[in-house]
C-alpha cells in the first residue's frame, strides 16, 4: 500500500491523482493491514448460581455443544419452559437440568467467595488465588487495581494442537482450520483489558514458543503499539524436543516496556567475590548480590559520568575486546589511588576512548576530540586541551615538553573520548585518569579512567541458565511438592520465572504483580522467593480456571460425576494443583503433613516455607437486583478487600448493621447513610483505614460525605461504583 501511495505521486494528471488517493483513503479505511484474523464469536461462560428465570439464556448441563435457549415461562418451582435460540419447537425442562450461561461482554456481577487461607506473617499482605475464568477475573481486577500493577507475566497456551486449551468449552486441536484465530481471539480479549491495570511504568511479560510466536509478535504490536518490545531466546529444555528436523531447546519471552525514556529493565546487581555452583544461579542472597547470577549480561553504563549532551551509554564491541588495553593490575604500594587503598574493590579502570562501534567517531561527537597531555618520564597525566575544529588536522608535536595523545585508535582512526574537555580536566584534577600502557606500534598511550563499579549490568537477550531448565526445575520439582506426578503439563522453572520478574521489580519492594494464566502456581513461589532474596513486600495475583485434563474429565462423566459437582471439581487445576502447591511452598508441607524433600539452589531448605500470607478465592456472580438491595453486601466483601491491599483477614459480614470495619484490615464501609456521624468519629480512630466504601443512593449525598473525611483516604460509592462498573459490556469492539 505505501508503494502504491509513492506511485500515485507520480501520476501527472491532477483530477486523476487525488480521484486515486482518495480511492485508496477509502481502501484504507476498510481494509485490515498487519495481523488479520478471523473475530470468533464471544466467548461463553457457565453461571451455575444465578438463577433460571424467565428471559435469561440458558444451555442444557453435560451439553459441550452449547445450544442455547431462552427461558420463556416459569411453569412452576422446579420447570421452565424454553426456546432455542435458533429456532425450533418450545420445550419444558426441569431447572436443574439448565444452566445460565452468558456470552462475554454481556453485564455480569462478580463476587469473590473465600476458598481457604494460609497465614504464616500476620501484618503482611496477601496474595491472591482466584479460580474463575481470566477474562472475568481481570474484569474484577480492572475494578480493583485499575493501572497500578507493576509486571503481568504469563504464560498461556501454546497452541501447539495437543488440546491444551478450549474455546467455548470444547478442546482446540490441530484438525480445527481456526485454532490460530481463536487464539488470537482469545488473547487480544484479555490483552487489552490486561493493558489497563498496568501502571505507566508497568512491564507486560509473556511467553510463548514456535507455534503462536510470529502471530503473538504481531498482536503484541497492536495491543501495545507505544512500548518498546524486547524478545529473549531462553532455553528451556537443554536436552531438546523430540519433533521433526530439529531438536528444539529453546522458547521466548516477550517484554512489552513503556518507552519513557528510561531503562525499566535494570538488569543485574553486581558484587565481587559471589560464589555459586556453576550455572545454577544465585537465590536467596544478601539483597546486594545478584539473583541472575550465569546470564550473559553488559555493564549497564559509566555510572553517570557526564558525556556530551545526548549521553549515549557505550557498549563494549568486538574492537574492545580485542584491544585488551586497559591495566586491572594495580600496585598500592607503586601508585597513588584516588579513592581509599581499602575501597579497590569498589572501583575499576575503563578505557578513556569511547571504543563501540556506534557514535565512537570524531565527527559524530566532534566536542569529544581534543588532546590530552601527559609528562611521560613522570608517567602522568596533566591536562586537557580544548576541543580541535572538525577541519583541522591533530598536531603530535610536545607542548611545554608534554606529549598529546589522542583519542585516535591502533588503524589509525580518529574517535572521540569518552568526556568533554572540561569534565575530563575535573576527573584530571583529583587523579582519576590514570597513564596506561604503551603501544611502540602507534607510539602512544593507553589512558584510562577510574570508575565505580556499576551496581547492575544489563541483560542480554539470550539466556542460558542449568537452573531455566523447565524439567528438573518445573516439571520434577513440582512432581516433589505435590508427592505425585503428570500433577500438570509442562510447568515453568521457578528460577526462569523469578528471573523474568526480577527483571523488573528487583527494586520494586511493593510491586504488585499479576498472572492470569497461573497454571500450577510458579508465579506465586517465584514472587515469595524475590521477597527473601531483596526483601519487601511484593504482591501476587494469580487466575488460573479449575478445568479438568481432557481424559479425566471423559472418565469421571462416565461415572457419573458431573463437572460442577464437588467430586469433579476436586480435580481441577486450581483446587487440585495450584492452591495445593500455594499451601505447599508456603507452609514447606504437603496436606498429608509430610514435609517438602527439596532444597533450593543455595541448600535452602523447602520445608522452612515462607513467611507470607495467602488467601483462596473463588469468582462467583450475583444478581444486580439482590446487590442493589444490599442482599449480597457479604459476596462483594472480599472484592473491597483487595481493593484495599488484600491485608488483614476480612471479617465476612451480611451488611445487616450499620456499619462493618475489620479489626485488621484497611478499609471499612457505611452501610447506613443517617449514620454518618457516628461513623466519621469512628474513622477518625483509626488511622491505619486507606478505603473508604460509602453505600448510598444519592451522588449529591456521596459527594458530601467524602468531602468530610480526610484526603489521604480513598472513598468508594458503594453499591453505585460496583454496579456502573459491570453494567458496562465490558467486551472489546473491533470493526469487521
Amino acid at each position: 500500500m505505501a508503494r502504491i501511495e509513492d506511485l500515485i505521486k507520480d501520476i501527472a494528471d491532477p483530477q486523476l491523482r487525488d480521484q486515486i488517493a482518495r480511492e485508496v483513503s477509502s481502501l484504507k479505511a476498510r481494509k485490515k493491514f498487519g495481523l488479520v484474523f478471523e473475530q470468533h464469536l464471544p466467548e461463553v461462560v457457565r453461571l451455575p448460581s444465578l438463577p433460571i428465570k424467565t428471559g435469561v439464556r440458558v444451555a442444557k448441563r453435560g451439553d459441550e455443544a452449547l445450544a442455547f435457549f431462552t427461558v420463556t415461562a416459569v411453569v412452576n418451582r422446579m420447570k421452565v419452559i424454553v426456546v432455542p435460540e435458533r429456532g425450533g419447537a418450545e420445550e419444558t425442562v426441569a431447572k436443574t437440568d439448565l444452566v445460565v450461561v452468558k456470552r462475554f461482554g454481556e453485564p455480569m456481577y462478580p463476587a469473590l467467595i473465600p476458598v481457604d487461607r494460609v497465614t504464616r506473617a500476620p501484618g503482611k499482605p496477601y496474595h491472591t488465588v482466584i479460580n474463575a475464568d481470566n477474562f472475568h477475573a481481570l474484569q474484577v481486577l480492572l475494578y480493583c487495581y485499575e493501572g497500578m500493577v507493576d509486571v503481568i507475566y504469563i504464560d498461556p497456551p501454546y497452541n501447539s494442537g495437543a488440546r491444551d486449551w478450549k474455546y467455548n468449552n470444547n478442546y482446540v486441536d490441530k484438525a480445527d482450520q481456526y485454532r490460530h484465530s481463536k487464539w488470537l481471539s482469545m488473547m487480544q480479549r484479555r490483552l487489552e483489558l490486561a493493558k489497563r491495570l498496568l501502571k505507566p511504568d508497568g512491564v507486560f511479560i509473556v511467553t510463548i514458543d514456535e507455534n503462536e510466536v510470529r502471530h503473538l509478535s504481531v498482536l503484541l504490536e497492536a495491543v501495545f503499539p507505544e512500548y518498546l518490545r524486547h524478545m529473549v531466546t531462553a532455553v528451556v529444555n537443554p536436552k531438546g524436543t523430540g519433533k521433526l528436523n530439529f531438536a528444539r531447546v529453546d522458547e521466548y519471552i516477550f517484554f512489552c516496556v513503556p518507552n519513557n525514556g528510561t531503562s525499566l529493565i535494570k538488569g543485574i546487581p553486581t558484587s565481587s567475590g559471589l560464589t555459586t555452583a556453576p550455572g545454577q544461579g544465585a537465590f536467596f542472597y544478601p539483597s546486594s548480590q545478584p539473583l541472575l547470577e550465569g546470564l550473559g549480561v553488559e555493564p549497564q553504563g559509566d555510572d553517570g559520568e557526564a558525556e556530551e549532551e545526548e549521553g549515549e551509554e557505550e557498549e563494549d564491541g568486538s574492537e574492545a575486546n580485542a584491544e585488551a588495553d586497559v591495566d586491572n593490575v594495580v600496585d598500592l604500594e607503586d601508585e597513588e589511588l584516588p579513592f581509599p587503598a581499602e575501597e579497590i574493590d569498589e572501583w575499576e579502570l575503563r578505557h578513556a576512548r569511547r571504543r563501540g562501534s556506534e557514535s565512537s567517531y570524531r565527527h559524530q561527537r566532534k566536542n569529544q576530540f581534543y588532546p590530552i597531555y601527559i609528562d611521560v618520564r613522570q608517567r602522568r597525566v596533566v591536562r586537557a586541551g580544548p576541543m580541535l575544529p572538525l577541519e583541522e588536522k591533530p598536531s603530535f608535536a610536545k607542548v611545554d615538553g608534554l606529549t598529546p595523545i589522542w583519542p585516535i585508535d591502533k588503524d589509525g582512526i580518529e574517535r572521540c573520548w569518552r568526556l568533554i574537555s572540561s569534565t575530563m580536566q575535573d576527573l584530571i584534577a583529583v587523579r582519576r585518569i590514570r597513564l596506561g600502557k604503551y603501544n611502540a606500534a602507534a607510539n602512544s598511550w593507553t589512558l584510562n579512567i577510574w570508575v565505580r563499579k556499576s551496581e547492575s549490568k544489563k541483560l542480554k537477550t539470550v539466556w542460558w541458565k542449568k537452573s531455566h531448565d523447565a524439567g528438573t526445575h518445573g516439571t520434577t520439582l513440582l512432581h516433589k511438592i505435590l508427592g505425585r506426578r503428570a500433577a500438570f503439563p509442562f510447568p515453568k522453572s521457578i528460577y526462569a520465572v523469578a528471573d523474568a520478574l526480577a527483571a523488573v521489580v528487583r527494586s520494586r519492594p511493593n510491586a504488585l504483580i499479576l498472572d492470569f494464566f497461573a497454571g500450577s502456581g510458579t508465579t506465586l513461589q517465584a514472587t515469595c522467593m524475590l521477597n527473601k532474596i531483596y526483601g519487601g513486600n511484593r504482591r501476587c495475583v494469580l487466575v488460573t480456571n479449575n478445568e479438568v485434563d481432557a481424559k479425566l474429565s471423559a472418565r469421571l462423566q462416565k461415572e457419573g460425576i458431573e463437572s460442577g459437582s464437588p467430586g469433579y471439581e476436586k480435580h481441577g487445576i486450581c483446587a487440585g494443583v495450584t492452591w495445593p502447591r500455594v499451601e505447599a511452598v508456603l507452609t514447606g508441607r504437603r496436606r498429608d503433613r509430610s514435609k517438602l524433600p527439596m532444597r533450593y539452589l543455595d541448600g535452602r531448605d523447602m520445608s522452612e516455607g515462607f513467611e507470607e500470607n495467602a488467601q483462596y478465592l473463588k469468582l462467583d456472580f450475583l444478581d444486580p437486583t439482590e446487590v442493589r438491595r444490599g442482599d449480597r453486601y457479604e459476596a462483594i466483601v472480599p472484592i473491597l478487600w483487595m481493593m484495599s491491599g488484600a491485608s488483614g483477614i476480612p471479617e465476612l459480614s451480611r451488611g445487616s448493621g450499620k456499619d462493618h470495619f475489620p479489626k485488621d484490615c484497611p478499609f471499612c464501609v457505611l452501610l447506613r447513610e443517617d449514620h454518618f456521624r457516628e461513623f466519621a468519629a469512628k474513622l477518625a480512630e483509626r488511622p491505619d483505614i486507606t478505603h473508604v466504601f460509602l453505600v448510598t443512593d444519592s451522588s449529591e449525598a456521596f459527594y458530601e460525605m467524602s468531602s468530610v473525611i480526610s484526603k489521604d483516604k480513598h472513598c468508594v460509592h458503594l453499591y453505585r461504583s460496583y454496579l456502573d462498573t459491570f453494567k458496562i459490556n465490558m467486551e472489546p469492539k473491533h470493526a469487521d
